[in-house]
């Protein structure tokens, strides 16, 4: 292979470079803020009372609940 086609591979290998400073740049991020600490506590807190947790509360329109 000549030089002249590796030239082709440069937009590609700079792109494969910024995806990688982003992907390390979010890491870094999600660390600074605590975000990688306590999964479970996380993954929990987007339960209210509402819509306790292990509860299915949603269904498709025209559906009834089993409970209804």
């Amino acid at each position: 292979m000549d030089a002249e086609t590796y030239t082709d591979l440069i937009p590609l290998i700079f792109l494969g470079v910024v995806f990688f400073i982003v992907a390390i740049s979010a890491l870094y991020w999600t660390a600074k803020k605590g975000q990688l600490r306590n999964f479970n506590s996380q993954a929990k807190t987007i339960f209210t009372d509402e819509e306790p947790e292990g509860e299915i509360s949603d269904t498709f329109p025209g559906e009834k609940n089993e409970e209804d």
